[in-house]
């Protein structure tokens, strides 16, 4: 069994890990990179926006920026998987746009196919392999060869893909659906339980109840990860902490900053005007959540 590896830059975190650990709950978060995941053995749940997907080998997810997701690792069996996070910065502009067609929108295009299976006879390992290669080369060599590698496997997945793309097929409640879309239509806007039981015509508590059992957290906290990771965007355009408070829905800077540090381990400030980084301390955030 090969050891776990695992490349850390400011533009990329790569890995190829193997546990045994089982987990008690989905470990939720969302963040501002795209995201490939490629699995190979093991007994895990993933839960993207509510959906649940059950992943089988050599089967892959791709996860754009800002999507709500987690893995809940069912029990101590061997559990192996490749792990890519990356800034689109890294891509080569002219192909930018070509490489990242690949990762739906959440917001623009509900519904639409982000999950692959029986992939081993599609070469994609091999391309894993190669990003995985560049863990054993000098700094220098590394800093060459890894933006090479990864444009040579997103370029492989838009074929792959592109072929194969079709809607998913709906496993949420309507309601629930609704709910989603609806909450991400609006996070700059004041929402209560209240508002939102009264909209969609269903008690609090029973919105609570189906709205956990299906994204496998709260409304609320929902709300406060997409609320930060927006207020993150706006941070790293350039926007002043206070107005990015503002511009992503918080009531107050107070409850604004306890929840970005919650989420994100460090204070608003430290965000602006920089890109969002996936050095050594935030790539140990990404693998706590067992990506």
């Amino acid at each position: 069994m090969d050891e776990n590896m695992h490349i850390y830059t400011d533009e990329v975190n790569f890995g190829y890990d193997n546990s045994h650990t089982p987990t008690e709950d989905f470990t939720l978060h969302c963040h501002n990179f795209y995201e490939v995941y490629y699995f190979l053995e093991g007994n895990v749940d993933y839960l993207v926006e509510g959906h649940k997907y059950t992943p089988t080998p050599h089967s892959l997810l791709l996860l754009s920026p800002h999507v709500f997701h987690g893995a809940k690792i069912i029990d101590s069996r061997l559990y192996r998987r490749y792990s890519l996070h990356f800034h689109p910065d890294i891509l080569t502009p002219e192909r930018r746009a070509f490489l990242l067609s690949v990762f739906p929108s959440f917001e623009k295009q509900p519904g639409h196919s982000i999950y692959f299976e029986n992939l081993e006879q599609t070469g994609l390992p091999a391309y894993f392999e190669a990003i995985k290669d560049c863990c054993r080369q000098s700094e220098k060599m590394r800093e060459q060869m890894l933006p090479i590698s990864i444009e040579a496997l997103l370029s492989r997945l838009v074929r792959i893909c592109g072929q194969k793309a079709a809607p998913d097929e709906a496993d949420l409640p309507d309601t629930i659906s609704q709910i989603i879309w609806y909450l991400n239509g609006h996070l700059k806007e004041e929402i209560s339980l209240d508002s939102l039981a009264e909209h969609f015509y269903i008690s609090k508590h029973h919105l609570n109840k189906v709205f956990r059992k299906a994204t496998g957290t709260t409304v609320f906290d929902y709300l406060l990860h997409k609320r930060v990771i927006t207020a993150q965007q706006l941070l790293i355009k350039g926007v002043s902490a206070q107005e990015a408070c503002i511009r992503s829905g918080f009531s107050d800077y107070s409850s604004f900053y306890r929840a970005y540090v919650r989420i994100l381990g460090h204070s608003p400030r430290e965000d602006r005007g920089v890109l969002p980084s996936l050095n050594a301390s935030s790539a140990k955030r990404l693998k706590d959540h067992n990506l």
